[in-house]
Parts: C-alpha cells; sequence; structure tokens
C-alpha cells in the first residue's frame, strides 16, 4: 500500500523559552507550548480510513486506525487504488487540508469534486460514512450527506431526534476524546510560569452577556483564566470587561494552547445557558477531564447531556465557590478526584470506540480493541507477605491481569502456599537467594504473558486502580515506562501517614534521554513493556541500585516515551529498623519536608474515602 504522508498524520510541538504569564491581553494568546514526545500508539483496526473534515475529527480517528486526509489532488487516486475501505466525511465547518474550498457542514453547497466523490466510492462498493459531532441546529445542514451516505453517526440525541423528524435515521455514539492527544501528561514546565488552577472558556460570552460576566467575576478570587477557544476575541473588544476579568484574561487560544491550558488547570468553569446549543462545551469538557481537569458547570442542563456522567452541576454560583474553595484548600483530595474523573473518561469515552462503530460499517465482526493486558510481579523473601500480595492483587480493578511472585530462597520446601488456592492467573516461583529483585523482575516478565510488567513490592501499599491507572496511561501515550515518585509514606511502627508535597508534580511524558539519573520514577512503581525487559532487562545479580541502573539503560536508548504519573495510589511503607528494606533511612517527624496527613491509609488508597 502507498503511504501518503499529510499535514497533522505526525503532530508536533514546538518548545519555548517564553513563559506564559495569565492577565497578558492579546487578540490572540501567542504563547507558546514546551515540547512533549510524540505517542507512540500505532493504530490497531485493520480498516483505512479516508477522511475529509476538521481536524479534531481526524485526530479521533489517526491514533485508532490508518487515516489519510483526503484531498483534491489524491482522493481518486485513493479510491480507485483501493488504498482506503471506507470514506468519512465529518460535517464541519472547515476541512483541515484547507483545500476543498468549501464547507462540507453544508452538504448542498459541496462543489462537483465533493459530489464526484462520493460518487465513485459508491461505484468502488466503499462505504460512505458520515459523521456530525455538532448539536440540533445543525442537523438541517447535514441532512443532505447524511441521505447520500450510507451510515450516518451522530454525538448528540438533539441532532438525532432532529434528523428523524425529517425522516433521515442517525445512528447515536458516545461523544468521544483522543486520549493519545487529551492524556493528562502534561508536558513539565520549566522555564514558564504555571497558568492560574482555574480555566474558563467564556471570554466571548463574557463580553456579550453581563450575566455571564457576572458569574465569572464572581469567582475572581480565586484567579481563574479566561480566555475563548472557539471565537476569535480582538483586545478592542477585551477592553469592554470590568477591570477584575481584564486583568484574567488571555484572550484566543489556539488548540495547542487549549490543550496545554488543560493539562495545567485544575478545574475548568463552563456557564450554561438554554439558548446555547452545547456541542463544543461538551467537547472541551471531555478534553479537560481527559487531561485531569475537573469540569464545573454552573447553571443547568439537559438530564441527556453526557457532562451529567463526569461533571459537576451547580445551579447557584455560591455553591461553585464552595467546590473551587475545597481544590484550593486539599490538594491531595482534589487530584485524587480529577484522576477519577479521568479515569472514568477513558473508559467510558475514548476514541477507539467510536472508531470501532466506524469500522463495523465496513466489517461487522471486527472486535474491540483489547488489553493491554498487566503482568504484576511481586519479588519477595518473606513468606509471610503472601497474604498481603494477593489480597492486593486480587482487588485490582483491571481485568485483564496476572501475578507473578518470585520467591527469594534456597529452601522452596519451606514455602507452604498450599494454602492460599492460587488461581488460573497467578503463580509462584522461586529464585535462589543470591539473586536480587532485578533477577526476579526478569524472570516475572519472562513466565508471564503481558503487554506490560509491573512492579508491586510485598511491603509497599497499593490502591485498587493502581494497575487500571498506570494501563490506561500506557495505552494512551504507547509508553514504554510508567512510574511515579514515591510521595506518600506509611510509618508502620506509629501508623503514622506522611507525604512530600515537593514531589507531588501532575503527570509528565518525556524521552528517555530526560530521565534524568532515575529521579523521575521511583522502582516501587515501575511499569516497563515487557518486549523492553525481555530484550534489555535489569542486572541479574544488582540487590542495591538495580532501579537506577535500568533507567540509565532507557536513558542511553534515548527516544523511549516515559510517562511519570502523580504520587496517588501507592504509598511506601517504612519501619524503623532500616536493614529490613531498601531504603536507607526512617526520617524523622520533624523533617521540613514531609507534611502530616490526617486521612488514614485506606482512605489514601480509595478516592471514594478520601473525598467524602
Amino acid at each position: 500500500m502507498s503511504v501518503f504522508y499529510m499535514p497533522y498524520q505526525h503532530l508536533t510541538m514546538g518548545s519555548t523559552n517564553r513563559p506564559f504569564r495569565p492577565g497578558q491581553i492579546e487578540a490572540s494568546a501567542k504563547f507558546e507550548v514546551p515540547a512533549w514526545p510524540a505517542s507512540k500508539r500505532a493504530p490497531w483496526l485493520p480498516v483505512r480510513f479516508g477522511f475529509i473534515g476538521s481536524r479534531a475529527g481526524f485526530d479521533l480517528l489517526r491514533f485508532e486506525a490508518p487515516t489519510f486526509a483526503l484531498t483534491p489532488r489524491n482522493a481518486r487516486q485513493m479510491i480507485e487504488g483501493g488504498l482506503i475501505d471506507a470514506l468519512v466525511i465529518e460535517a464541519a465547518p472547515d476541512d483541515l487540508m484547507q483545500e476543498w474550498g468549501l464547507s462540507f457542514l453544508d452538504w448542498t453547497s459541496a462543489g462537483v469534486e465533493a459530489r464526484d466523490l462520493m460518487h465513485r466510492a459508491a461505484d468502488a462498493g466503499m462505504p460512505r460514512i458520515a459523521v456530525l459531532r455538532g448539536g440540533g441546529g445543525e442537523a438541517t445542514l447535514f441532512a443532505p450527506l447524511a441521505t447520500e451516505a450510507d451510515h450516518a453517526f451522530v454525538m448528540e440525541d438533539a441532532a438525532q431526534n432532529a434528523l428523524r423528524v425529517m425522516g433521515i435515521k442517525a445512528e447515536l455514539i458516545a461523544p468521544a476524546m483522543q486520549p493519545a492527544l487529551f492524556n493528562g501528561f502534561a508536558a513539565e514546565l520549566r522555564t514558564a510560569s504555571a497558568p492560574s488552577r482555574f480555566l474558563s472558556l467564556d471570554l466571548a460570552r463574557a463580553i456579550e452577556d453581563p450575566s455571564v460576566a457576572s458569574v465569572l467575576d464572581g469567582i475572581m478570587p480565586f484567579g481563574p483564566t479566561l480566555c475563548s477557544a472557539d471565537l476569535v476575541v480582538r483586545k478592542e473588544r477585551v477592553g469592554t470587561l470590568t477591570a477584575t476579568l481584564l486583568g484574567a484574561s488571555i484572550g484566543t487560544v489556539t488548540s495547542e494552547q487549549l490543550r496545554h491550558l488543560f493539562a495545567t488547570s485544575d478545574v475548568l468553569v463552563q456557564v450554561a445557558r438554554p439558548d446555547r446549543e452545547p456541542g463544543r462545551d461538551i467537547q472541551h469538557a471531555l478534553n479537560a477531564v481527559a487531561s485531569r481537569c475537573a469540569v464545573a458547570i454552573v447553571g443547568e442542563i439537559d438530564a441527556q447531556d453526557p457532562r451529567r456522567a463526569f461533571a459537576h452541576v451547580f445551579p447557584d454560583p455560591s455553591e461553585l465557590r464552595t467546590f473551587l474553595s475545597r481544590f484550593t484548600l486539599d490538594q491531595v483530595s482534589a487530584h485524587s478526584h480529577t484522576r477519577t474523573l479521568w479515569r472514568k473518561v477513558h473508559s467510558s469515552y475514548a476514541a477507539d470506540a467510536f472508531a470501532l462503530r466506524l469500522a463495523r460499517c465496513v466489517d461487522p465482526d471486527i472486535a474491540a480493541r483489547p488489553g493491554p493486558r498487566a503482568t504484576v510481579v511481586t519479588p519477595t523473601y518473606r513468606p509471610d507477605r503472601l497474604g498481603q500480595v494477593l489480597e492486593t492483587f486480587r482487588s485490582q480493578s483491571w481485568g485483564d491481569r496476572e501475578l507473578v511472585v518470585v520467591a527469594n530462597t534456597d529452601i522452596p520446601a519451606e514455602w507452604n502456599t498450599e494454602h492460599l488456592e492460587l488461581v488460573e492467573n497467578e503463580q509462584i516461583v522461586f529464585l535462589p537467594r543470591r539473586y536480587g529483585p532485578g533477577a526476579a523482575l526478569n524472570l516475572g516478565a519472562a513466565r508471564g504473558t503481558g503487554d506490560y510488567v509491573l512492579r508491586m513490592d510485598d511491603d509497599d501499599y497499593y490502591g485498587c486502580h493502581y494497575v487500571e491507572d498506570a494501563m490506561l496511561g500506557a495505552r494512551a501515550m504507547g509508553a514504554d515506562l510508567v512510574g511515579q515518585h514515591a510521595c506518600f509514606y506509611y510509618y508502620l511502627d506509629d501508623d503514622r501517614l506522611v507525604w512530600r508535597p515537593n514531589l507531588f508534580h501532575r503527570p509528565t511524558a518525556y524521552e528517555s534521554s530526560n530521565i534524568g539519573n532515575g529521579g523521575h520514577v521511583a522502582g516501587f512503581s515501575h511499569c516497563v513493556r515487557r518486549s523492553l525487559l525481555l530484550e534489555d532487562g535489569y542486572h541479574d545479580h544488582l540487590h542495591g541500585g538495580a532501579d537506577v541502573a535500568f533507567l540509565d539503560k532507557l536513558a542511553d536508548r534515548g527516544d523511549l516515551v516515559c510517562v511519570r504519573n502523580d504520587g496517588l495510589n501507592a504509598v511506601v511503607g517504612r519501619r524503623s529498623d532500616i536493614r529490613s528494606h531498601t531504603w536507607q533511612t526512617a526520617l524523622g517527624a520533624d523533617d521540613a519536608r514531609y507534611k502530616a496527613l490526617s486521612a488514614p491509609l485506606d482512605a489514601l488508597l480509595d478516592e471514594d474515602l478520601l473525598m467524602r
């Protein structure tokens, strides 16, 4: 098959040393975002799409299936040469190639070339798929395209109902976001000033509607950032705002800038109005939550609005202020809450389900996307810890997983494992005592069958979503390594829980050349692509420092995608006898870098308990 390299087939983001400073008013925000590694996710669907539509629609498909942006120059060759399996036309105000010179939102205005394209696809026996991501108000313009296509899909009930009134059948599919792009792993801001923790995209509406301006003005004490992502707001129009709103405004932002803002903000505030269709607001909300930014809505939204599944709706602005106060005062609970929403959105609204529905127009028997499968490896020399290891593993929410316990012992007969009642996806293997945890992880990878190998130590504590969060993050980026800092510590001797705020970072993606001598992730949380471990694993004979030595190997390879998750969902256990674990010091309560946590250990590992 010939390969056509089109714009946006490989997106890149430029780096900059200029800081982003909220409060600077420009016709366009004109701040640049730091570079981050490109996702290595490969398309998994066997169907090849030829696509015409917006860049956002193209992004929904390109990581799920081989997707080619069609132009008037290449479309005929792609169809007649059998280089694509389905023609997808998104009803959008513009096309990402900027070459068709028409709007596919109103199919009645489509020119000769576009209609000829539809006819050629029909002659080739190729399914023609029409997609509308807008609301009911755009259904009339979409109707001629839906009628001519073989399959029509919409993402809002209002659009489906409006088409039904016109006698046109369209399948309803859940709104989708692209986890490979909006994945919550923010580029680290080493030189840039972090924007406000609270964000609103209602700048244009605040200029036009005093009631919207009043709502936003009421949350100014929290220091939100105010901008527009859908409409161009010129500098002279921004000047009509009140002084408080003016100081929080940055004007119009591009899609890449908006992605950066989502990935560095904690809450997206939306103002609901009954006279506004929620299409773009829904998409922005999905993209925000997928970047670990919670969504708060002031006003009323329809009972069928998908945002009701993950957003907070406040009829009274005073309730919103209380909600924002909690995010401001309790950083741990706030980040735990946003991650819970992130997990829900990635599970329910990911683009792979959207692409699968379109692909089944070509082959109804195509199966849903599998895995990834997780192999959990626990090195241990303490048989008394096996009960806790099994309990932790069995509590994990990720379904496709297996456990390999590697017991470091020279006398396997002394390990009585009969009472543990191991099931099919659990096994214990034995390794001579002279070998360390690196050899145990290598052995576990060899005995396992998963796509990724996760380390879960026998003397540390992991929440029930620990494996799921690692797998979702790895799948979103196609990551080679996922891990996190050791931020939370539990002192067993005096039942004390502490944490290090300076290590409690938002998730970050980076290339392995920037690992920095093992400083980005701690060994107790390593999640590594299994093929990478089999190829170039841990040092077999190192008892101490095996993790750092392995990370140094990855750093030498340079271009591997690594993800540092936030510090939640895993707690390091510490004992006063420092000889019984690999941590060489047990810091005292007066250490200035640590803060005490009032929440118990169970609550920290369970987001529902923590947020109560």
